[in-house]
């Protein structure tokens, strides 16, 4: 991997950690206001909004998974160069 390479992937990196930081925030935020209203339809409304959100947390975060274990393996492949 060039160091272009490697800087790139390690901006992505960056931004899919950005990503699931923001993914978390809107779980907790759509948590809390669930926890918040007394509409019944509105708080179930909340909720499945945190649950996409928590889905979305998980996703980015195979990914993010994924992208470090790549990095890893190309970075002993060439040997950190």
């Amino acid at each position: 991997m060039t160091k272009v390479e490697t800087r790139e992937v390690r901006t992505i990196v960056q931004i899919l950690e950005e990503a699931v930081k923001k993914e978390y925030e809107s779980y907790k935020y759509y948590s809390n206001a669930a926890k918040h209203t007394g509409r019944p339809a509105v708080k179930k409304m909340f909720l499945k909004l945190a649950e996409m959100e928590k889905g979305h947390v998980t996703e980015l975060n195979k990914h993010l998974a994924e992208t470090k274990a790549q990095i890893m393996v190309e970075s002993a492949i060439t040997g950190g160069s």
